[in-house]
């Protein structure tokens, strides 16, 4: 008992080191992803967890195969709907940003503006491609029937392979190396063959060689950051283009004001945009929380807003949950 008190104290930097470096990626991710964070949740997040819930069930029944299967028909839909909402939103942009460039109030605003315009577009094109790219390798890796009741169990393998290989990572022991000559008749039927093998005092002796190593697979699937950031990239770009853009253009009608020029229509102009621009951030954000909150998903359907708050950070942190794991911690 007494070792293993000290074994724990001695432990207690690393542990408190770990919780330290988990809540500040968990913050950093929360403020990063905010300008589309419900978008990452409800369309990449959430499926995928839901997804690595499901990929540890026993696959040779036919019931687990169907959820799993319902569970990746469901993400591949919600993907596609996001991807191709970014591909038009992306080309709208594009549209929108070359033709701000033609006001002639940019050639006397502060360079700031158009050089947050110049990026918003780099980040649109990026965006078009990223989406288009992203379509297409959904449909590399399409498999026209997800249904488990017609689909054959190999097939239903197949097909759930393909996709966890997309959204999850394996992690666990490797797989074990094969042999690395091909086994001969003897061993295919025997499993073993005798060898010759010197002892120490010179002579022959007859032993037997282990049996060839066949290849298994005991690895577990869980949520890989990476590839997360991979499927909500395309979405991050239209997103920041977005705010690129209106802090761009903010810069640019605000410059009157920002410079203290000479009041004119300009600056009254500016002073219109600004207070609009602030009833437009407030409404926007009342109705995204409004219409995200009354989201049925079974767990404190009625949540507060601070309750919703550390579930969105429980969710960004991959299921590590720092004020939980310091509570453990000091227990």
């Amino acid at each position: 008992m007494a070792s293993q008190i000290i074994r724990r104290k001695r432990d207690m930097p690393l542990e408190w080191l770990s919780l330290a470096i988990t809540a500040v990626f968990t913050v950093v991710r929360f403020f990063v992803t905010l300008p589309y964070q419900r978008l990452l949740i409800y369309n990449t997040v959430r499926p995928a967890q839901e997804i690595e819930e499901l990929a540890g069930l026993d696959l040779e029944k036919e019931e687990n195969r169907k959820l799993l299967l319902d569970a990746i028909a469901a993400w591949r839909t919600g993907k596609r709907d996001e991807l191709s909402f970014v591909a038009v939103a992306a080309a709208v942009m594009t549209g929108i940003i070359t033709a701000s460039f033609s006001w002639e109030n940019v050639k006397t605003s502060q360079w700031t503006g158009p050089a947050f315009w110049y990026a918003s577009l780099s980040l649109c094109i990026s965006g078009i491609f990223l989406s288009s790219q992203q379509l297409s390798l959904l449909s590399l890796i399409q498999k026209k029937d997800f249904d488990a009741k017609t689909c054959g169990p190999h097939s239903a393998k197949v097909v759930i392979r393909r996709h966890l290989e997309q959204i999850l990572a394996q992690k666990g022991p490797a797989l074990r190396p094969r042999l690395k000559h091909l086994p001969t008749d003897v061993e295919a039927q025997a499993g073993e063959r005798p060898s010759q093998q010197k002892t120490s005092s010179g002579a022959s002796a007859m032993v037997k060689a282990p049996p060839p190593v066949r290849a298994g697979d005991s690895r577990q699937w869980a949520l890989s950051s990476r590839r997360t950031f991979v499927w909500q990239c395309s979405i991050m770009l239209i997103a920041y283009s977005t705010v690129f853009y209106m802090v761009g253009l903010s810069v640019v009608v605000c410059t009157p004001v920002l410079e203290n020029r000479k009041w004119d229509s300009a600056s009254y102009m500016a002073v219109v945009y600004i207070v609009s621009l602030g009833l437009s951030v407030v409404l926007f954000g009342f109705c995204s929380y409004g219409a995200y909150d009354y989201i049925y998903d079974g767990d404190n359907a009625d949540r507060t807003f601070w309750e919703e708050l550390k579930r969105r950070v429980r969710i960004l942190s991959d299921g590590k949950d720092p004020m939980k794991e310091k509570i453990s911690i000091l227990m």
